[in-house]
């Protein structure tokens, strides 16, 4: 039995509360669950309202479930043999006809999926001979920028072998310059040396006249 509190109501409930609340619901036509079930406790069958709802709802509904499956056991063994056969062969045809359905809509998306396979390698191909020109694009640039390269290489050797002749002939015309002047400095030399002698020769012969 349950305890009482205070005020003369049960504090528990028990499996036979619940069934015969969910017996007094149905009754009334409606749907048995946790609020329906609860207050039917509190008001005919004097529980306490302070129960959780969330675990009276989870007992009802496997009350429910049970006297479901009872229900169809006893319909079940009522019917005649070959009542029973006919919804054995029912059944059988419902589940090739379900076969069927899903057979046809694998086939179905298994052709798509081919499809959709085909689609992508036709993508991949064209994406990969573009990969392939752009590589062919950038071998012939490395190609012509290698080439072009090595003719600066060549045109700076070239350079610099004309800045080196170039620097030889500038040695020589300086030093043959050089030549020049001391050359030139040595005819005035002589110049000024005759000229100095004959004014001195002129200078005796007129003191030897007087």
């Amino acid at each position: 039995m349950s305890a009482k509190n205070k005020g003369g109501r049960p504090r528990k409930y028990t499996a036979e509360q619940v069934e015969d609340a969910i017996d007094w619901v149905e009754a009334q036509g409606d749907v048995a669950d946790g609020a329906s079930v609860k207050e039917v406790m509190h008001e005919e069958l004097g529980v306490s309202p302070g129960i959780d709802v969330t675990i009276l709802n989870a007992e009802v509904q496997r009350i429910c479930r049970v006297r479901a499956e009872e229900k169809s056991r006893l319909l079940v063994a009522k019917l005649p043999a070959p009542a029973k056969d006919a919804a054995v062969g029912v059944g059988n045809e419902v589940a090739r006809a379900v076969t069927t359905v899903l057979a046809e809509q694998f086939d179905q998306l298994s052709m798509e999926s081919r499809k959709r396979e085909a689609e992508l390698e036709a993508d991949l191909r064209v994406f990969r001979r573009r990969i392939q020109d752009l590589e062919a694009q950038i071998a012939e640039h490395e190609a012509s920028h290698a080439a072009q390269e090595e003719k600066n290489h060549d045109l700076t050797k070239q350079s610099a072998a004309k800045d080196v002749v170039i620097a030889d002939l500038n040695a020589q015309i300086a030093q043959f310059g050089n030549h020049t002047d001391l050359e030139g400095r040595f005819v005035e030399i002589v110049r000024d040396f005759i000229s100095g002698n004959i004014q001195e020769a002129r200078h005796d012969e007129l003191k030897s006249a007087t």
